[in-house]
């Protein structure tokens, strides 16, 4: 087993992996021998049957499989070994002639590799905004915090202040065949919640309204305020929804006093309002400053794409797309493709690069890590502080069954291992600004 390549250009190359027949022709013979012992055909009895006919029947595909694997695993080895950073995935040339009982195969892959480069961060300057919150950040999370505890006072209507708690159930159709299982979705709604508020304001207790699956599909803000993902909206089994109000109360906010403040942080943690100020900026301070973080990342990455020269291997780009996308068929509609996602592209070499060059590597731990600060920091939002770690962490392994949930907390801790590199080489111009500010100053973008 040998690979060669013959280099079209800095960035892209015909590999070529060649397998002598001796590399997999004992494999071949094992598994021909084990069809031999089992095979039932008529005429034979098992295990009778005669190693030509089983060879006639089989053989072929088994040492195409064989050969598959072989090719695969070289072709890997060598990319790894030789530690190629590859663009895409490798595009195999066609075979006009197999012979799986030739002496020798060879099979050859068009490859396309990240360009070599280097990138000067110190070139690079943006904005650093030093985020702080303000005292109405700071009262809120505090209101939320006597809301979180408060006590629950029974009302006779629905008004502008209630809490309602809605049970949300698909209405099976009475033609409807087979068995229907789905559990009723539990929510509770305020006036906050505006679309399913206005829903459901005028129902009394046990009343129902129902919603047609076309209208929860469109209205993407209804169907989150009522329990539903995107996924869920699109995979409904019925075409009705039937939103029932199983309860509504007002809320009597607790006291700003020394119980709440065990409640939210443990016996003895904070023992004064102006305590518990002082912990609530901290913690909002630390999480406005995240976003800023990754905020003034973003901002050099995006000059880096913008600036740098980053040579793509266009050519196989061009291959790669009409070989692993069916829906383009043509070198123009693949070209037109290219087009559009050069900048993405060329922004994911640049990070795989700063991320290459500084050592940085992702495992689950990281992910979960994050996912945890990000459980924390919502929970925090609506007051909630003092939550038990076992607690944190069950939230954060359910969001991360969610492969978009995956996909994009790594991209987070990705960012997060760039952040102390960029912000030590590249340039700052740092200013204090409100957390008001700051969501102006992001809305710019």
């Amino acid at each position: 087993m040998k690979v060669t390549a013959k280099n079209h250009d800095e960035v892209s190359a015909l590999l070529t992996v060649t397998v002598d027949r001796a590399d997999y022709k004992e494999k071949v013979e094992k598994q021909l021998h084990n069809y031999a012992k089992n095979a039932q055909v008529p005429g034979f009895r098992k295990g009778k049957v005669p190693m030509s006919l089983v060879k006639r029947q089989y053989e072929a595909p088994i040492a195409f499989e064989e050969i598959n694997k072989l090719v695969s695993d070289t072709l890997n080895n060598y990319i790894n070994e030789n530690n190629l950073k590859l663009v895409g995935q490798p595009v195999p040339e066609p075979m006009n002639d197999f012979d799986h009982k030739a002496d020798q195969l060879s099979v050859a892959f068009e490859v396309g590799y990240e360009p070599n480069f280097s990138i000067d961060l110190s070139k690079y300057e943006a904005p650093y905004f030093k985020v702080e919150a303000s005292d109405k950040e700071i009262n809120q999370s505090v209101e939320n915090m006597q809301k979180r505890f408060a006590e629950q006072v029974p009302q006779d209507k629905i008004g502008k202040d209630s809490y309602i708690s809605l049970e949300v159930a698909q209405v099976v159709e009475e033609n409807a065949e087979g068995e229907h299982n789905h559990p009723p979705k539990k929510v509770t709604i305020s006036a906050e919640n505006k679309d399913a508020f206005k829903l459901v304001k005028s129902l009394k207790m046990d009343e129902s309204v129902k919603v047609s699956k076309e209208e929860i599909q469109k209205n993407e803000t209804l169907a989150k305020e009522l329990g539903f993902n995107k996924a869920d909206a699109e995979h409904l089994h019925h075409d009705e929804i039937e939103v029932t109000v199983k309860d509504f109360y007002g809320l009597n906010p607790h006291e700003l006093n020394q119980e709440l403040f065990d409640k939210v942080y443990g016996e003895g943690t904070i023992n004064s309002e102006e305590e518990l100020k002082n912990k609530v900026k901290t913690e909002l301070d630390e999480y406005f400053q995240q976003n800023a973080d990754v905020f003034f990342v973003n901002n050099i990455l995006e000059q880096i794409t913008e600036k740098e020269e980053v040579q793509l291997p266009e050519n196989f780009l061009i291959k790669w797309l009409m070989f692993s996308n069916e829906n383009i068929r043509t070198e123009e509609q693949a070209k037109e493709v290219l087009e559009a996602e050069k900048a993405s592209i060329k922004h994911q070499i640049i990070e795989g690069k700063l991320m290459n060059d500084n050592n940085i590597k992702l495992d689950y731990a990281d992910v979960l890590a994050q996912a945890e600060q990000m459980v924390r920091n919502q929970l925090a939002m609506y007051g909630i502080h003092h939550l038990q770690d076992e607690e944190v962490q069950k939230y954060a392994v359910e969001m991360l069954k969610e492969e978009e949930q995956v996909r994009q907390i790594s991209s987070e801790v990705a960012m997060a291992k760039l952040k102390d590199v960029i912000l030590e080489k590249a340039s700052k111009k740092e200013t204090n600004i409100s957390h008001d500010e700051f969501l102006e100053e992001v809305n710019k973008k």
